[in-house]
């Protein structure tokens, strides 16, 4: 028998588990809420501009890499070139240092020791353990199903083993502490923009290794293009992708999924249901909370989150090529957006991509946390107070980066705001979160260990993929969960696992 699957949402999750249920003999169909394929993974148009929601980097894009048969496999990057950075973000601080995050470890190292000679010792054992990392290479097979699965992920593991034992637990926030130099210790906890506090040092490290490697870098498009690549290999391989089809329900008999009703009414029926939509709205909407057990609910009580946020992107007749792609740069006073005060901006721009804006011009993008149930209030208050509050935050946006450049208020040529709602709109994301969970220690062993399961308490034939079963919620371990995820299926039906 062939084996029916329904999809739920058309993300890099859905997509990736489409692609390699169709590869290994499966009848697949996805359904997306939105009128394209992608969910977070995707770009907009406005006045001649595209305004990029996702990617920034990506790991894999070097065909040296591991992680990069995984793209190989999906096609996800025939004919992309990628833009590798020599700098990737920078931080100033108040006294008006700049903290300078070079791609290249050596030359990351000597800038640290020019910034503040006192902080040698942090400052070395800092590059020495980036070093490290660069032997480290991630498995495909990101979550173990058995002891030998686990043994293996060991094995490929061991070139790294005593420093990721080293690093597992400490946070950056612990490790910024030992410099003695305040930029230094304000500025590394900010590499991730909305990192928690009790953010890994092992990811920083192994970040700043693949960077260093040319394992990271940006795919010259940008995420719509990169999430459309998935859905065109999809169809290729048969599959069916059903847009503007928001699921209702997933629809069980006898404790065994049986396929899925839309917001339309109609019921498709299929031999398993996979959801790789968001995983509070999976559990507690779609399946009403009727398969969770004490350790599932305490997970979603108790887990941080990710944030909510808030994107101003613009669009100005102003080449930004010779600025930092990033910089995080402070106030001369603090802005309250969407009833947030912020102390500080981060700018990002795209000149590096020369297919989101007119020669000569560049796409500007500016995130910031934002309060879910400020925008939900505002809205419900009535339309045009929550269409103000987006022209006001992007004002005040648009003002503060006038003090940085002088002259950019009569540039800028296109607007566009994203609150929480926005996200929540189209990708049905809880509280309009750019992610599933934050990433902190606790998930970072959680990576190292077991993982997270894919199935639910007493419910058959029915599994999860994607960023709510996954640490850190990125793209490239969204689509291996999607793969995982249908090897634990060609597993189950003693089916040998194709990846072409």
């Amino acid at each position: 028998m062939t084996g029916t699957i329904a999809i739920i949402g058309g993300g890099v999750a859905g997509l990736a588990a489409g692609c390699y249920a169709q590869m290994n003999g499966y009848a697949s169909q996805i359904y997306e809420l939105h009128s394209i394929p992608g969910g977070l993974c995707t770009s907009w148009k406005r006045r001649g501009y595209t305004f990029d929601g996702a990617i920034r980097y990506l790991s894999g894009t070097h065909p040296h890499s591991k992680i990069h048969q995984l793209w190989d496999e999906l096609g996800a990057l025939e004919g992309t070139e990628i833009h590798y950075y020599d700098e990737f973000t920078r931080y100033i601080g108040r006294d008006g240092r700049a903290l300078i995050v070079y791609t290249n470890i050596d030359r990351l190292e000597q800038h640290l020791l020019e910034l503040s000679p006192q902080d040698a010792d942090p400052i070395h054992e800092l590059a020495g353990a980036v070093r490290d990392f660069t032997r480290m290479e991630l498995p495909l097979d990101i979550t173990p199903a058995d002891p030998r699965e686990l043994l293996d992920m060991g094995m490929q593991m061991m070139p790294v083993l005593l420093p990721a034992l080293r690093w597992r637990n400490v946070t950056v926030r612990a490790f910024a502490e030992r410099f003695r130099d305040p930029l230094l210790r304000e500025a590394l906890p900010e590499f991730f923009q909305f990192a928690p506090p009790n953010f890994p040092m092992m990811l920083l490290l192994s970040t700043l290794a693949n960077m260093n490697d040319m394992e990271a870098g940006y795919p010259i498009g940008g995420s719509l293009r990169f999430a459309q690549g998935l859905a065109r290999r999809y169809v290729e391989l048969g599959g069916q992708i059903h847009c503007r089809a928001r699921v209702e329900r997933i629809l069980v008999q006898d404790n065994r999924a049986v396929g899925v009703r839309l917001a339309d009414g109609s019921e498709h029926r299929a031999d398993r249901v996979i959801s790789a939509a968001d995983g509070h709205s999976t559990l507690f909407d779609l399946l009403n909370g009727e398969y969770l057990n004490e350790e599932l609910l305490a997970r979603y009580r108790t887990l941080p989150k990710s944030k909510s946020i808030l994107q101003v992107a613009l669009g100005v007749a102003r080449d930004f090529a010779a600025e930092p792609p990033s910089v995080s740069f402070p106030l001369a006073q603090p802005l309250t957006l969407g009833g947030i005060p912020h102390e500080r901006l981060v700018l990002k721009h795209y000149s590096l991509d020369p297919t989101l804006a007119p020669a000569g011009k560049s796409v500007l993008s500016v995130w910031c946390e934002a309060s879910y149930g400020h925008w939900r209030d505002l809205k419900a208050r009535s339309e045009p107070a929550y269409r103000a509050a987006k022209d006001e935050a992007a004002e005040l946006v648009v003002s503060a980066l006038e003090g940085r450049y002088p002259g950019l208020r009569d540039q800028v040529e296109a607007v566009d705001v994203a609150t929480p709602l926005t996200y929540e709109r189209y990708t049905a994301n809880w509280r309009g979160a750019f992610a599933g969970w934050a990433l902190t220690t606790t998930k970072m062993s959680m990576m190292m260990g077991g993982g997270m399961s894919k199935t639910l308490p007493g419910l058959d034939r029915f599994h999860m993929c994607g960023q709510w079963v996954e640490p850190g919620g990125n793209v490239e371990l969204s689509a291996a969960s999607g793969r995982d995820v249908i090897r634990d299926l060609c597993r189950l039906d003693a089916r040998p696992f194709q990846a072409r």
